[in-house]
């Protein structure tokens, strides 16, 4: 028996999800658990993995094309049967052309969506008595198509050459080249200011950029934020960290100054419960386990996958989880728990020669640390002028979670594990 396969929940704040590639073509039989498709998501490109077997009958979404949650985006069913077959049947399933576009899915498959501005014009037809009984469907891409083009759709419901009437991109390709059902000009009025030119490229946000900015903004516009810093003399933890890797060249593992960092964080956490529980709810979410994010930079944009109960484990672990994590986020390859959970995240700018910078929390944690270079500084040690290798850091913490004084403890406790590097050994 066929069925749809629709643009699956990969993150908990997805919206819609764009096709990265299809790893299967139609015809190809698949196993439970076989990578049928990776889909980008506000998050980061995940491997959508089959549920039961089956055989690919028939792709509506192509590479590249974004759909909102739960549109249709495959039809599978049983080895021999056909998409047109299954249509015939009666089981739902679409039975358009090998080059017509996934159909748009009924309300109740897609409640996270918004409705867009030619479907809420519709919607309004039907009730004002305008004769608009019939539903307006239409296409995703058609949708962003007319939307781009400042084409009113609401017209068109039950019109187009689609199953049951739906609007796909053909119908919207011959209103453009028409003209007909632009959107009604603007009210008779005194002439807007001319906005100023923008010059330049101008490109879409990708899911994870867009998913960057509004949760960053909500973070500085809701978070209190509190800010403390200290300079942390990181002379003995190169010293260790490069007997540590002289010990470990044959193992092929390699200790990096982010790894000792994200230990001696999880090692203090745990010691300040009080900076280390999250503000949700007017309620306080204390942590049993230090999960730490960990900040990598990809071509265009960012990600934080997750050290999951960092507290637990030993530096070299640390160090081969981390690679092992920032490895395939640059690749695309990580899962859905791998990138959620944190309770505390690790931003290290010191590889850019950057000297400190404040970073902003990702709710519902309560804190990140933010790290600059290592650098050569003379400093008075026992009265003498000595040069010691110093690093900067500064925590940035919500103040509905922890007060001045826990967010310093923390630091604090951060600062001596560093600088008595021995500890993060036991």
């Amino acid at each position: 028996m066929s069925e749809e396969l629709v643009m699956p929940r990969l993150s908990d704040t997805m919206e819609e999800g764009t096709i990265g590639r299809w790893l299967v073509h139609e015809g190809d039989a698949f196993a439970v658990g076989d990578v049928l498709a990776e889909i980008e998501t506000d998050k980061a490109t995940m491997e959508f993995q089959a549920y039961d077997a089956g055989t690919v009958l028939r792709i509506l979404v192509g590479d590249g094309e974004t759909v909102a949650l739960g549109a249709p985006i495959a039809i599978v069913g049983a080895e021999g049967e056909t998409a047109d077959e299954a249509a015939s049947a009666g089981n739902g399933a679409t039975a358009a052309s090998p080059q017509e576009e996934a159909a748009e899915p009924e309300p109740k498959a897609a409640p996270a969506r918004k409705p867009s501005k030619s479907s809420s014009k519709a919607k309004a037809a039907a009730g004002n008595g305008s004769g608009a009984t019939a539903a307006l469907r239409v296409s995703p891409i058609a949708r962003r198509m007319a939307d781009e083009a400042g084409i009113d759709l609401a017209a068109m419901a039950g019109r187009g050459s689609g199953p049951e009437g739906r609007v796909v991109k053909a119908d919207v390709e011959r209103l453009i080249s028409s003209g007909e059902l632009t959107r009604p000009a603007a009210p008779a009025g005194p002439p807007a200011a001319p906005s100023a030119p923008v010059e330049g490229e101008t490109r879409e946000l990708t899911p994870m950029l867009k998913a960057v900015a509004t949760r960053m903004t909500q973070s500085k516009q809701t978070v209190p934020h509190f800010y403390v810093e200290s300079e942390i003399d990181m002379t003995r933890a190169m010293e260790l960290r490069a007997e540590l890797n002289t010990g470990l060249a044959d193992s092929g593992d390699k200790i990096s100054v982010n790894d000792l960092i994200v230990r001696a964080s999880a090692l203090a956490l745990m010691q300040h419960p009080q900076a280390h529980r999250s503000y949700v709810d007017g309620k306080h979410v204390y942590h049993a386990h230090a999960n730490i994010g960990i900040a990598v930079a990809l071509d265009d944009g960012l990600i934080v996958p997750v050290v999951d109960e960092a507290d637990t484990k030993s530096v070299r672990e640390i160090s081969r989880k981390t690679r092992d994590l920032a490895g395939r986020a640059r690749a695309g390859k990580l899962k859905q728990p791998e990138i959620e959970g944190a309770t505390f995240s690790v931003s290290n700018l010191g590889m850019f020669d950057v000297a400190n910078f404040e970073a902003i929390i990702n709710p519902p944690e309560s804190a990140i640390i933010a790290v600059g270079a290592t650098v050569d500084r003379p400093v008075v040690v026992d009265g003498e002028i000595v040069v010691r290798k110093i690093m900067r850091a500064t925590l940035s913490c919500d103040h509905r979670a922890c007060s001045g004084a826990d967010g310093a403890k923390l630091l604090q406790t951060i600062k001596q594990l560093l600088q008595s590097p021995s500890l993060l050994l036991v």
